[in-house]
């Protein structure tokens, strides 16, 4: 669905998906109109030709993941760091797609987002991103609680791994140092069939809690079972679609946050790319929120940071039943927000019998 447009679904909020204000009721359609026309938004914004197309290279893609770590800090604990927080790191990367950067750009691409669990079942998230009909013709994986040299995962790099096999190529960025599994490096990922280029990363600085200088909506290093170093983050590249550059990014924003805190991750993501040069996008992950549906929409601040960006979530007009994300949730906590495409289709892997996840894949076909 276009920017601003209305859909209407039996005991659906008129804008579910799509950023409501607490408190406001259904509405005829004719008052709502004004407010939210689609050429608010405008139609698509080609890519400056001279914007730049800065291939990724095999940065850490033969690492052993276990010895060398992708963080400046390394495993170090967080009593052994001035600010546990602050770390610096190095986006992971590695050339394996089997279209090259002559080949002709595709015009159409299927995207799928999934948070796989640390990949603690990879054989099984591998399964269905082989056989599944749907998810084995994907040809951009964003790709949410990935593991790089964790004990609970047998100690792979799994981005690499998944795109070696997959012949895609990929992109890894860190949220977080494990030091319960042995100090390993957890994120997010993304995997192309199609070259990535412009590789970018960058640690949410949001929330209520400080420490030197830094924010977050809550402090991992203290957390007793799980101590991490580090804070929820996101990672982008860009590539070829048509005669444009589409930016992708995968990101987890925090579970144990305030509406606002999440909203303001949100806000990190999109002004940050609105600094690129390209205005087509995708924004995909875990996002923790609470349902957009009702009187009460709790996580109205971060719909409406979508809105008001332009992008949308094509899974909203959906039935509620048929988007949810989570098997034993009611509701969608996982989305693919887009601007500046065609939505061509969309759907939730949800009727997946043995999931090798807590979570279902997500995904939209767009041109």
């Amino acid at each position: 669905m276009l920017c601003g447009s209305l859909v209407f679904i039996a005991g659906l909020h008129p804008l579910a998906g799509c950023g409501v204000m607490e408190g406001i009721q259904p509405a005829p359609e004719p008052e709502l109109e004004p407010e939210l026309e689609p050429e608010a938004c405008g139609a698509a914004v080609q890519t400056p030709a001279d914007a730049p197309f800065v291939r990724i290279d095999g940065v850490h893609g033969d690492d052993d993941p276990t010895q060398t770590r992708l963080c400046a800090e390394g495993a170090a604990g967080p009593a052994e760091l001035a600010n546990p927080w602050d770390l610096h790191c190095d986006v992971a990367s590695g050339r394996a797609a089997r279209a090259g950067e002559q080949a002709t750009p595709p015009t159409r691409l299927r995207i799928l987002e999934w948070n796989i669990k640390f990949g603690t079942d990879l054989d099984g998230v591998m399964r269905v991103l082989e056989t599944h009909p749907v998810a084995s013709r994907a040809d951009v994986l964003l790709l949410v609680e990935v593991d790089r040299g964790c004990d609970r995962s047998g100690q792979v790099d799994q981005a690499r791994l998944l795109g070696e096999r997959l012949e895609m190529d990929w992109v890894f960025g860190v949220e977080f140092v494990e030091h319960a599994q042995g100090g390993c490096e957890e994120g997010n990922a993304i995997l192309s069939r199609y070259p990535l280029a412009n590789a970018l990363h960058a640690f949410f600085n949001v929330g209520a809690i400080e420490r030197g200088g830094l924010f977050a909506p809550y402090d991992w290093a203290l957390d007793e079972d799980e101590p991490r170093t580090g804070r929820r983050s996101f990672v982008g590249a860009d590539l070829r679609l048509g005669g444009s550059l589409l930016h992708v990014v995968s990101t987890h924003l925090e579970n144990r946050s305030t509406a606002a805190e999440r909203a303001g991750e949100a806000r990190e993501i999109v002004d940050r790319i609105d600094g690129l040069p390209r205005r087509a996008s995708c924004i995909a992950g875990d996002f923790n929120v609470f349902p957009d549906i009702g009187t009460t929409v709790i996580d109205a601040p971060l719909y409406d940071v979508m809105t008001e960006a332009c992008f949308d979530n094509p899974h909203g007009d959906m039935p509620q039943a048929e988007r949810r994300t989570r098997p034993g949730l009611a509701y969608q906590i996982d989305f693919t927000y887009l601007r500046s495409v065609k939505i061509v289709d969309r759907g939730v892997l949800n009727e997946l019998e043995d999931v090798p996840s807590d979570h279902f894949p997500v995904w939209v076909d767009i041109e």
